[in-house]
């Protein structure tokens, strides 16, 4: 890769889907204490039965829902969702999710941040996000519990080109996610050992997966040859990193909490390689690997907490 030209990098797709592009705009609906996570790092508030002054909605570009248990009890959305011009981001809890529709949010959502905790009451069936939002082009699921999983909560999904979720090696959750052929970044987590790759079909750029059981086919990466940036998480079985050779546009690697390795020294070989970091694997490099990859060169090289 030429040096004057920037490398692909996970956190940067993530970032694009995610949030607004300045980092402002953020804002919370809801009580105190339930904002607090919010707040304390800059975002502005909205209590839940107050409605936004006309600077405030001009300025609201992700919103995230923060009902107490209370009322959740008695779901509603905010009457002026569909009213604010710049809403570009949803976040909100699974209960709220059947009260979604084209008509409730701003035509121009593009992604959807949904939560689910123990306790929360769970929708009565999974929700036809293809349908209530069809614009919808980016999706993150966050559970804590494996049941409900995501296929309970949300059903067909329109042509997303982000998503994020955790499987609970659900298949019908991976019936789902194949079916796409708009994805460009996909985050796969509590796998197991639930054959995902062959049915990642499409033309992936960014790719995490994370918590899988020690018989996953990890091998199965080797099929992906569009991906660009790639992020290993908690990978139980071991990794043979002479894989990513055969990735030819991976730019960025980031492997975090494995534990086993082997063919390390076939990562200097990657042809477009700009970024590799490592970050709590057992040292499977020694003095004489990190050596290796310090002469191949890096734009960023991160093994020193390997």
């Amino acid at each position: 890769m030429p040096k004057d030209v920037a490398p692909f990098t996970f956190s940067d797709s993530r970032y694009r889907y995610l949030y607004p592009p300045d980092g402002e705009g953020i804002y919370g609906v809801g009580n105190v204490d339930e904002c607090d996570h919010l707040t304390v790092d800059g975002a502005g508030r909205i209590g839940w039965n107050r409605r936004p002054t006309p600077d405030e909605a001009a300025r609201m570009r992700s919103v995230h829902l923060c009902p107490n248990p209370a009322q959740l009890r008695r779901p509603a959305l905010p009457p002026w969702l569909a009213t604010l011009p710049a809403l570009r981001n949803l976040a909100l809890p699974a209960p709220l999710l059947p009260l979604l529709d084209r008509d409730r949010v701003p035509p121009d959502l593009a992604t959807l941040t949904v939560g689910y905790d123990a306790g929360h009451p769970a929708p009565t069936a999974p929700v036809d996000l293809a349908y209530a939002l069809p614009g919808l082009r980016g999706l993150l699921v966050v559970s804590s519990v494996p049941r409900p999983g995501p296929a309970d909560l949300i059903g067909p999904l329109p042509a997303l080109r982000f998503l994020a979720t955790p499987l609970h090696r659900q298949r019908r959750m991976l019936d789902r996610v194949a079916e796409l052929d708009t994805l460009r970044h996909l985050e796969l987590s509590h796998l197991g050992d639930l054959d995902v790759l062959p049915r990642l079909t499409f033309p992936l750029r960014a790719l995490e997966l994370a918590g899988t059981g020690r018989a996953f086919p990890i091998d199965g990466l080797r099929c992906l040859p569009t991906v660009e940036a790639l992020r290993l998480n908690s990978i139980s079985v071991e990794i043979d990193c002479a894989i990513f050779r055969d990735l030819p546009e991976l730019t960025d690697l980031i492997v975090l909490n494995c534990r086993r390795f082997r063919n390390v020294e076939a990562l200097v070989d990657c042809p477009k390689l700009a970024h590799l970091t490592v970050v709590n694997c057992r040292d499977p490099f020694g003095p004489a690997g990190r050596e290796l990859l310090r002469e191949r060169g890096f734009a960023r090289l991160d093994v020193d907490y390997a």
